[in-house]
């Protein structure tokens, strides 16, 4: 078991019976037909190779882009609570005609090597219509492990 001290915050340990370290294949599904944004953003196609590692308390994730480059790798961040996950990953630019954003990941695992729950991505593109005020993206994802 690992505890993690954070000022301000009461000590909460993360279990080691579950981890996202390691290679994934996360496939997202559209929910309410909506394949992409609601000002026309997408994240390409829906299979994803992701790899997640852990070295001590840092925990660290990156999405192989195979459909733009291998140079393109955003990079996240993870953590597991029990059997519920989240994870945070940046989306930058290469193109500048592609939008720019944040991925956040949350689920949880059915069992070591199946995850499944919710992403929502915030494009860097401005959209009134939204609490955040940004182009968002909801849609959900299983994933097995590689």
């Amino acid at each position: 078991m690992l505890t993690t001290a954070i000022p301000g915050r009461s000590v909460r340990s993360q279990s080691d019976s579950f981890t996202l370290a390691g290679e994934w294949i996360v496939k997202s599904q559209p929910l309410n037909g909506q394949t992409v944004s609601r000002r026309g953003n997408t994240l390409g196609f829906p299979d994803r190779d992701m790899v997640f590692a852990q070295e001590g308390d840092l925990r660290t994730g990156m999405v192989l882009r195979e459909d733009i480059g291998p140079e393109v790798r955003p990079l996240g961040v993870w953590r597991v609570d029990g059997n519920n996950l989240s994870s945070a990953f940046e989306l930058w630019c290469p193109d500048p005609s592609t939008a720019c954003g944040s991925v956040i990941m949350r689920g949880s695992f059915s069992d070591q090597n199946t995850i499944s729950g919710t992403m929502a991505v915030y494009f860097e593109v401005e959209d009134d219509t939204t609490p955040t005020g940004l182009d968002t993206w909801v849609f959900s994802f299983t994933g097995t492990r590689k």
